[in-house]
């Protein structure tokens, strides 16, 4: 009886203690973290006052003679600004055994499985502005998944969006002089529509290793490039080079590899992290990864690729076919987020429909996305028919890719509207309504402005060069 008492006690207490008085400088996922087990360890992000607006802003203001320039004195200027904030922090991290990561892509410090008492120190310097959990995202797995193979000359989704014929008008410069990237599982480099045009040195990541070619075990990264700038009729622009990160060591992606694909973009280095050389920057990124709605925790980066003139483009998400299941980071306003189509000009059942949190339209753009046959990881010879948003993102990198063989510095807001604005609008509608604006109405939350056409959008850059 007297040792049930005492248990009581014990328990009693424990229920009375204080609640663990923690910063606000810390999110409310890491506050609960550590109040469920002070002696636990986690993986965190550190923020610091002004991020990189300031850098940015200057960047974005400023007039370069070229693209090199730009991306040499961006880089300049976040490296010293991320030294400068970040000084104090890495100085009591210094010696320790832990794990971290300065990024100067957006003024962000990780550091891998910390304690309690590392981060309050860390708090309580005045330029740390917030510590927040690391996030995990996803890769946009594919709905659908066949045995294909290849058609006698393009793919559906090549001749719905009418690419031979733009590349008949651009004088069959597909993609030629123009680098594009994916964050994904990785390329087989060795596969037969994409060897020749890999871009060599400066061309792949791999965070967690250092393998010095381009692999991948999945299978959705191999698609998604083949889709974009692969031969053999399965891409929109095959005259383009290809680089490639390893964002997604499997359908996960950790914050911390995203974010550093997304650094590496900004200032390619060679496979192992040395020499930088940001004259090879992507001139578009496609990103077919993502999770969740209104999610913020990658804009850094985002902000950063738009200020240096890198494209990006998301798929919006595999959440559909409801309203309000457009996904981030596609549901960013400074993206081009993509919704998928079939052969038919429907949507794809299960793309996702906007609009974002804060009610914004989104997608901005639809493509084909339903049974896209493209390279796969397999064999050098293997193809694979796969549905999903994943595969629609791609055809919208490889008409950026086009865009940009004619005028490489075209800037994000000049893409986005040329491939807005020239879309094909006679499409199968559901009858859907979000916010109030049905399916047949463009823009609208469905197809966003429409599904993607390379051909309308060439011709309208011509007419734009011609003034």
């Amino acid at each position: 009886m007297k040792l049930f008492i005492s248990l009581l006690l014990c328990a009693a207490g424990a229920l009375a203690a204080p609640e663990l008085k923690l910063s606000d400088k810390f999110a409310p996922e890491l506050k609960s973290a550590f109040r469920s087990n002070p002696a636990s360890t986690n993986n965190v992000f550190v923020h610091f006052e002004g991020g990189t607006a300031t850098v940015l802003e200057s960047i974005i203001s400023t007039r370069f003679p070229n693209r090199e320039e730009r991306l040499n004195t961006m880089h300049t200027l976040l490296v010293a600004n991320a030294e400068t904030s970040q000084r104090n922090a890495l100085s009591i991290l210094s010696g320790s055994e832990l794990y971290y990561h300065s990024f100067w892509i957006n003024n962000q410090l990780y550091i891998r499985d910390v304690d309690l008492a590392t981060i309050l120190e860390i708090s309580r310097l005045e330029e740390v502005s917030g510590i927040y959990l690391e996030e995990i995202a996803h890769l946009i797995e594919p709905v659908e998944n066949k045995n294909a193979t290849l058609s006698a000359d393009f793919e559906w989704g090549i001749v719905k969006i009418q690419a031979p014929e733009a590349w008949e008008v651009i004088g069959q410069k597909n993609g030629e002089g123009v680098r594009v990237a994916t964050v994904d599982t990785g390329v087989r480099v060795s596969h037969e529509a994409l060897k020749d045009n890999y871009l060599g040195e400066y061309g792949w990541f791999d965070p967690s290793t250092a393998e010095p070619l381009p692999t991948d075990r999945n299978g959705h990264g191999t698609h998604t490039t083949g889709t974009i700038a692969g031969s053999n009729g399965i891409g929109v622009a095959p005259g383009a080079k290809w680089m490639a990160c390893r964002g997604c060591a499997t359908s996960a992606c950790s914050q911390l590899d995203l974010n550093l694909c997304g650094q590496f973009f900004a200032c390619p280095t060679l496979a192992d992290g040395s020499n930088p050389d940001c004259s090879k920057a992507p001139h578009v990124v496609s990103n077919s990864w993502g999770g969740g709605r209104g999610a913020t925790w990658f804009n850094g980066v985002i902000d950063a690729w738009v200020a240096a003139g890198i494209i990006p483009v998301f798929s919006i998400g595999n959440s559909g076919p409801r309203c309000n299941t457009a996904n981030s980071p596609g549901d960013n306003a400074k993206v081009i987020g993509v919704g998928s189509t079939m052969e038919s000009d429907a949507i794809s059942s299960f793309s996702s429909v906007g609009p974002t949190t804060d009610l914004r339209m989104k997608p901005d753009i639809s493509a084909p996305g339903s049974e896209v046959n493209s390279a796969y990881h397999t064999a050098d010879n293997a193809y694979r028919a796969l549905s999903g948003t994943s595969m629609a993102a791609p055809h919208v990198s490889g008409v950026v890719a086009l865009l940009l063989t004619r005028d490489s510095d075209l800037t994000a807001a000049n893409v986005r509207d040329l491939l807005v604005r020239n879309t094909d609008k006679a499409l199968v509608f559901s009858g859907l309504v979000c916010e109030d604006v049905p399916d047949n109405e463009f823009p609208n939350h469905v197809f966003g402005s429409g599904r993607l056409n390379a051909l309308k959008s060439i011709q309208a850059q011509t007419r734009m060069l011609k003034k």
